[in-house]
């Protein structure tokens, strides 16, 4: 290729040599021309030097703009977050100060109850000091009247978990709260009594159903520390009390003619509540330091249920109380009969 090339041949090669796409005769011919020309030179480092984007400053604001449209959409976020955790507290300070939760029949008790003129009034509260109850409402279906309220935590709003609650008993055979029978056959229930009720069980041989009802009837409260000692290899069954000499001696002492009377009084509820059992033994050191024991066979409980029953009677005015033929009638018997066997049995009758 000649060397002398014109200006307009040049800037028509420029493009490809400033890409390093020519020949080395190309190049050598290139530069003599760039070495005399100034114009082509200027052109050939403008191809060379990149040049600056256009849209720089445009594209600068765009930056801006979503550094903006960012910070504003994350204080949304943070806004849409607090109003969640907000909203979720107030829900939940309404379940556990407002709504609350159906209250537990383990969590009430009847502290009162009368009957004037055909209805029945119960003053209903709870131990429970941090727990409030409202809502209270009676369902009635066939013949029988249940209790309901709400539970909730203490609050300005519901500051107690006292209630009173009236029944029309007319048509009404039983009473209940939450579920728990309170009231039936014109005799109120004790929680105590309903528990003894639930508590019955068919086997003298069912270790820790006895110790429920040993516990639920006051057994050691009344008289005393006790081991428990039974006999089921062959009839009669008996399940012997055997009260220690170390230990909690009970309300009632040791006196013998006082405490044999009273043990065989609770050794009828005892008979009532397991099915199969034939006997209630007991064992003791009175206060003169004797060794002594005692048995009530079935026969005998069933020859005093009378006895106590009329002596009941005799004591409570207006009180008609009419004992069931054996002892064992009150296993099969309802709430109120064994409510009844109860009163007539208990240390304060």
């Amino acid at each position: 290729m000649k060397n002398d090339l014109t200006c307009g041949v040049v800037r028509d090669l420029l493009p490809s040599y400033v890409e390093g796409l020519t020949s080395e005769e190309t190049n050598r011919a290139m530069e003599n021309h760039l070495a005399t020309c100034p114009d082509c030179t200027a052109r050939r480092d403008a191809m060379a030097t990149p040049a600056e984007p256009a849209e720089t400053a445009e594209q600068s604001r765009e930056v801006d703009y979503l550094k903006t449209v960012k910070r504003k959409n994350g204080r949304r976020v943070m806004a849409a977050i607090l109003c969640t955790v907000l909203l979720l507290a107030a829900g939940l300070a309404a379940k556990i100060f407002i709504i609350g939760t159906p209250a537990q029949e383990q969590e009430l008790f009847v502290a009162d109850a009368t009957e004037e003129n055909g209805i029945l009034h119960l003053s209903i509260s709870t131990p429970a000091s941090a727990t409030a109850y409202w809502g209270w409402t009676v369902d009635t279906a066939d013949g029988v009247a249940d209790i309901h309220a709400r539970s909730v935590l203490v609050s300005p709003l519901f500051p107690n978990g006292d209630g009173t609650v009236e029944i029309p008993l007319d048509s009404i055979r039983e009473v209940r709260l939450c579920g728990r029978t309170v009231w039936q056959a014109d005799t109120f229930i004790q929680e105590r009594v309903a528990r003894l009720y639930e508590a019955r069980t068919p086997y003298v041989g069912d270790m820790p159903a006895l110790n429920q009802i040993a516990e639920l009837a006051n057994i050691r409260p009344n008289f005393g520390d006790y081991l428990n000692s039974l006999h089921t290899s062959s009839q009669p069954y008996r399940w012997t009390l055997e009260f220690t000499q170390d230990g909690w001696q009970g309300v009632v002492g040791r006196d013998p003619d006082t405490f044999d009377k009273w043990v065989a009084r609770y050794g009828i509820q005892i008979l009532a509540l397991v099915e199969n059992l034939d006997e209630v033994g007991w064992t003791y050191t009175d206060l003169h330091g004797e060794k002594r024991s005692g048995v009530l066979t079935l026969e005998e409980a069933n020859t005093l249920l009378p006895e106590l029953t009329d002596a009941y009677n005799q004591t409570h005015a207006g009180c008609d109380w009419k004992p069931l033929s054996s002892v064992k009638d009150y296993y099969n018997g309802s709430p109120a009969d064994l409510q009844r066997l109860v009163e007539i049995t208990r240390i304060s009758s």
